[in-house]
This record gives C-alpha cells, sequence and structure tokens, in this order.
C-alpha cells in the first residue's frame, strides 16, 4: 500500500481530468517535450515493435539535462511542433498503446503542479491548460483549500522550502508561510474593489521589505497589525495626476509601457502560438496603435475604453482575476518567486495582471462581445505564452528596475 502523506490543495483540484484530444490547445502541440531518465530506457524495452520503432525515430537524449528525474531525453517534434507520438484526433498513442504508466513524468504530471513546504506536499493546476484555466478561473465563490493524507503518486517538485532548516531561520523564508497565507487573504477580500486588493499587496510587501531591514522577526507581528483600510485609502486619494485634473496621463504611461512590452515580448518573431498572435492583431486594431504621437492624441479614446471595461466587466467579473492571482500566489511560492527581492515577485505579478487587462481591453475595443469564456480562453493562450517565453519575464523585469519602475508609484498607474 501507498505511503501516505500531508497534501494540500485547492477545492478545484480534485475535479481535473485530462480531456486529450478533445483539447482546444493540446499541451503536445508548441511546447518541448521532456522525458526522465527511468521512462526514457522503458521505451527502448517495449515489446510492440511499431512502438519500438517510433521510439527509436522521435526521442533522444538531451544534451542539456538539469534533472534526470525531468528532462533526460526530449520528443524530436515534428515540423509544426506537434508531438510525433500524437495520431489525427490528437489522442496520444503511448497512453492508448501502452498505458498511461509508459508516460514520462512531465506527460503524467502536467497542468498539475507540485511544491513541497516543509513536510507537507501542495499540489495545483498551471491555467497554462485550458480545462485547468476553465476549473481555477470560473470559480464565482472563489478558491478554497482542503489538507488531507493522501498517497502521493507521480509527480515533480517544482519548488521545495524547508523552513525549520537552519540556515533558512537566518532569512524572511522563515515566515514563508505565514507571508503567503496573507498575500492570499488580501486578495481574497472582496470588502476592496480589485485595483485596491492590488495595490493593498504591494503596500504590505514594499512594508514587509522595511521590516526585513530592520529585524525579521518582527514580521508576525507586522503582520498582525497590518492595516488594509489604511492601505487602500491611500490607493483612493494619493493619485497625484486625478488630483491635478490630469488622470488620463497614467492611461498615456500605461499604454506607453505596455507598447515597450510588446516590443520585448517580439510577438512576430518568437511567439509561435497563432491565437496569441491573432489576439495581438485585434488588440492593437482595436486601440489604434499606429505610432507613439496616436497614443497621446488618443489619451481620452483610451482612458473612456479603460473605465468602461472596469466599469461593465472587472466590476462584475472580478472573481476571475481574484482566482489568477491566488493560484499564481499559491503555486509559485510568492512572493518568494524571484531572485533579487519580494517586491520584485510583486511587480512581475502586476505586470502579469495589468498586460492581461491591457490585452482584453483593446481586444474588446476590436470586437465589442468578450464574454467570461473568452476572456477565459484569452487568459490560458497568455499564460502559455508568457510562463514559456524564453526570454520575455527576466528581460521585462530587467526593463523594470534599469527604469526604476520597481516602486508603488509606478505601480499605482498600472491599476
Amino acid at each position: 500500500m501507498a505511503k501516505k502523506v500531508k497534501k494540500v490543495y485547492p477545492s478545484y483540484f480534485e475535479e481535473f481530468k485530462c480531456i486529450g484530444g478533445e483539447c482546444s490547445d493540446s499541451c503536445c502541440i508548441g511546447w518541448n517535450i521532456d522525458i526522465d531518465k527511468i521512462t526514457f530506457r522503458k521505451y527502448f524495452k517495449v515489446q510492440d515493435q511499431e512502438m519500438k520503432k517510433m521510439f527509436q525515430k522521435n526521442i533522444q537524449n538531451n544534451e542539456r539535462c538539469s534533472s534526470e528525474e525531468v528532462d533526460y531525453g526530449i520528443v524530436k517534434l515534428k515540423k509544426d511542433k506537434r508531438c510525433p507520438f500524437l495520431d489525427e484526433k490528437n489522442y496520444c498513442v503511448i497512453h492508448s498503446n501502452l498505458g498511461e504508466e509508459y508516460l514520462s513524468n512531465v506527460c503524467t504530471c502536467f497542468p498539475r503542479v507540485t511544491n513541497k513546504i516543509d513536510e507537507t506536499y501542495e499540489m495545483s493546476l498551471d491555467v497554462a491548460c485550458p480545462e485547468a484555466a476553465r476549473l481555477i478561473l470560473l470559480r464565482e465563490e472563489g478558491i478554497n483549500f482542503i489538507g488531507k493524507e493522501e498517497a502521493l503518486g507521480k509527480h515533480i517538485i517544482s519548488s521545495q522550502i524547508d523552513t525549520k532548516l537552519k540556515e533558512i531561520k537566518k532569512t524572511p523564508l522563515k515566515y514563508f508561510k505565514e507571508v503567503r497565507e496573507f498575500c492570499i487573504s488580501i486578495i481574497q477580500n472582496r470588502k476592496f474593489n480589485l485595483n485596491e486588493r492590488i495595490y493593498i499587496l504591494g503596500d504590505f510587501i514594499s512594508n514587509i521589505e522595511d521590516v526585513i531591514d530592520k529585524d525579521l522577526n518582527d514580521i508576525p507581528k507586522f503582520i498582525n497589525s497590518y492595516n488594509m483600510r489604511r492601505a487602500a485609502k491611500e490607493f483612493i486619494n494619493d493619485d497625484i495626476n486625478s488630483l491635478l485634473g490630469n488622470s488620463n496621463i497614467n492611461y498615456i504611461i500605461q499604454m506607453n509601457f505596455f507598447i515597450k512590452m510588446l516590443k520585448i515580448l517580439k510577438v512576430d518573431k518568437e511567439v509561435e502560438s497563432i491565437t496569441f498572435k491573432n489576439y495581438t492583431s485585434d488588440m492593437i486594431n482595436g486601440f489604434k496603435i499606429e505610432n507613439e504621437e496616436s497614443i497621446s492624441k488618443n489619451s481620452e479614446f483610451y482612458m473612456e475604453a479603460f473605465e468602461e471595461y472596469n466599469e461593465s466587466f472587472i466590476s462584475q467579473y472580478s472573481y476571475i482575476f481574484e482566482n489568477y492571482i491566488v493560484n499564481f500566489i499559491f503555486n509559485n511560492t510568492f512572493p518568494f518567486n524571484e531572485v533579487m527581492s519580494l517586491f520584485d515577485s510583486y511587480m512581475m505579478l502586476l505586470i502579469r495582471v495589468s498586460f492581461i487587462r491591457f490585452y482584453l481591453v483593446g481586444m474588446n475595443l476590436n470586437n465589442n462581445n468578450y464574454n467570461k469564456e473568452n476572456v477565459v480562453e484569452f487568459i490560458q493562450v497568455f499564460s502559455k505564452t508568457i510562463e514559456h517565453h524564453k526570454s520575455y519575464l527576466i528581460d521585462s523585469l530587467h526593463y523594470i528596475k534599469r527604469n526604476d519602475y520597481d516602486n508603488m508609484e509606478f505601480a499605482k498607474t498600472l491599476l
């Protein structure tokens, strides 16, 4: 009997089931596919001669292997980036002919994400999978978490944190669980609107870095005394441009910033998803982006577009974005997921959320028929594109830090 371990996972986790060939955006198309060492060797021992020939032709050792449990070998994708083990109906012939036990660790686990925090295994789903995205994002009641003792099964650990280690006790990671739990509580506090919650999250992380600089053991006391209402009031009252009657300046800043983000993303050259390229064309057409002069000229147009979208859609379906952020915080060990600082983690989360909104506003201007299902589909494609882009995230962070945008003043202009 398999050993039971402590597991924590969102309530949606037990509902997930891969739909295989019915999937609208297969994880077997467009991505490199890794094979662990045990499975790789198993493939060359199969008795089925037809399958054996397929393996000999379509898999190879990975010269850049980082872990034998993950990417000892790789699949040779076809020219159209399809896995050669997909049949004409997008079903996996390895699974069909040999059974699930012959799937690699990566193929078995995705879109499941496993982190080990102390002695607990945290399981969640990646929103880059269409079926997972629907389960995660469309929960109007929000995401709840369940704790159980169960068998673990096949898994790949993405991140591991042991807060009890001697070397960890001298770092902020000592309070990882307390900090992350409070971050989630901020985003799920529906007494505040979505923009207020995102701002409060940044204010909390900015202030907690000050606490760490003085005495990291004051973190629990700071969490207990933190005043969300004070931060929300600051967000509402301290917008200098609005006070001066120049509220459209924020939208010009946003537009210029995201045009730069588009250049860093290099959609034409480095994005292979046709769907994402079409989304990008719709967004550019919706915003009527021609050059930098057109951005200044159309500032009133942008302001009305953002405000109308906030009022008509985001206020009604804010739970979609809440769930996206909560899921991100949980499965990315936020706010300890960037190397340099906790605030870097916040800024990169903010960039993701505001970039999603930027795209949605532009696409809505172009089509004017976006519903919650369309939004979920876009977030899934966006995540699949962004999170697996070879350089976008690191280049974006470098750009933000190089231009001194890593502060709450700039964060506010994106909300």
